[in-house]
């Protein structure tokens, strides 16, 4: 990569690094070993993803930012390795027990976490606004949806992305806020022999409703063990992340976040 700026490079090693292709971010991230240089789109995400990483420092694990840069409309951001692996890794898929307690362990690392100076909300007054101006803009579309079934009139689903908002804002949940990954799958959290070793992949984080960060890892565990993304097709048993959450599921609060991941 030669558009490396220069405070980035002094602090990669010689040797060129790997591209790592695990996830669906639309970010580059390139791996140097011991470090990773991550180089997206100069954007609000982004722009979270630094402030979050450098708030979270010391109020859950994640990596350490070791220099980062904003150059032509993108912006650099090398971080130390995070210890462990992916969640997603077979080992850890192939023992649902165990990855259900894992998944359990980061949502309560999370929520352990004090939020009183946390510099970015994520609830749904934000959230409504934001998809109000993706409305206004028109680039929300069903086309985004991760479920074709959400406008599928034929079976009960919404006519359109407008539809849709109207329906989660006349049934707007109360908020149990906590700190969220926002984006918690299971490529974004990482585990060694011991247990969660942290989190990568911030640039949604802030506070907003636990059930954020439920919906969105028990679709990821189930899409990850049932070969959604290719591999190996497991069963797969939900109950197993309320058990180890000591939980009931809020099957209400479920929906609606599944659905508002639609438009957000």
């Amino acid at each position: 990569m030669k558009d490396i700026p220069a405070q980035i490079r002094a602090h990669l090693p010689p040797d060129g690094g790997v591209t790592d292709s695990i996830g669906r971010s639309e970010a580059q991230v390139i791996d140097y070993g011991d470090r990773f240089l991550k180089v997206e789109a100069d954007s609000n995400v982004s722009a979270n993803e630094y402030h979050m990483l450098t708030w979270m420092q010391g109020r859950a694990p994640v990596p350490r930012i070791i220099a980062a840069a904003q150059a032509d409309g993108k912006r650099w951001m090398l971080t130390n390795r995070m210890p462990g692996q992916y969640l997603c890794t077979d080992t850890i898929l192939d023992d649902q027990h165990r990855l259900a307690q894992l998944c359990a362990e980061a949502l309560r690392t999370l929520w352990s976490a004090d939020i009183a100076d946390c510099p970015t909300r994520r609830t749904l007054d934000e959230k409504f606004r934001e998809i109000e101006a993706g409305l206004r803009g028109g680039w929300i579309t069903p086309e985004q949806a991760g479920d074709p079934t959400i406008y599928d009139v034929t079976s009960g689903g919404f006519a359109s992305p407008a539809a849709l908002f109207d329906y989660l804002v006349k049934h707007r949940p109360e908020e149990d806020l906590v700190l969220s990954h926002g984006d918690l799958c299971l490529p974004n959290i990482f585990a060694d022999e011991k247990g969660l070793t942290g989190f990568i992949d911030v640039g949604w984080a802030g506070i907003a409703d636990r059930w954020v960060d439920i919906e969105k890892c028990l679709w990821s565990m189930w899409a990850n063990t049932t070969g959604v993304f290719g591999g190996k097709a497991r069963p797969f048993d939900r109950q197993l992340l309320f058990n180890a959450l000591s939980m009931q599921p809020d099957e209400e609060k479920l929906r609606y976040y599944g659905l508002l991941d639609a438009l957000c």
